[in-house]
């Protein structure tokens, strides 16, 4: 069922632009894209998550939770707790800023695996027993390794756009000669 025409080959230029535009997009994409956890329990239980995180030293990971039923909604304090364990050591953070706003931050004092966990202990619960929450994850890189990307795909591309004018103006042109 193939049309059995023929096509074009393509041209470097062209591999070098799509490459690079790959390239910037993926890089984008990879920045923008942020998922948030679910934090949900069953009545009668603490409402648990974990996470692990590969941090280099000085890194920062902020955590940012989100409750449907705040603390003004429910009268009830809930004091959800956020530990992070690095290799046999155990860090418990404190808010920071309002303590309604539940946000956290970690700075790592070593490169490694980090692992956390953010509980709202039963009895810290709100009335009727269940959390319903997000807990949003952002790493800040204190080395800007994760951004290489975009120069890369921008000499890529400018190396493509190049080639693609280079071939135009070599191009013969076809003349008469008398």
């Amino acid at each position: 069922m193939a049309g059995g025409g023929t096509a074009e080959a393509m041209k470097v230029s062209d591999v070098f632009i799509l490459v690079g535009v790959s390239i910037l997009v993926a890089g984008f994409v990879m920045h923008a894209w942020v998922d948030s956890e679910i934090l949900t329990n069953e009545p009668g239980e603490s409402a648990v998550l974990e996470k692990s995180a590969i941090l280099m030293k000085n890194d920062k990971l902020l955590i940012d939770l989100d409750f449907e039923k705040s603390f003004f909604e429910t009268g009830n304090y809930f004091a959800p707790t956020v530990t992070v364990y690095v290799g046999f050591e155990k860090h418990e953070l404190v808010p920071v800023g309002d303590i309604v706003d539940y946000e956290f931050e970690y700075t790592a004092k070593e490169a490694g695996q980090h692992f956390v966990v953010v509980e709202v202990p039963e009895r810290f619960m709100p009335d009727d027993g269940v959390v319903e929450g997000e807990v949003l994850f952002d790493v800040q890189r204190s080395l800007m390794l994760d951004f290489m990307f975009y120069p890369l795909g921008a000499l890529i591309l400018s190396f493509g756009i190049y080639k693609k004018k280079e071939e135009k103006s070599v191009e013969p042109i076809d003349a008469e000669l008398n």
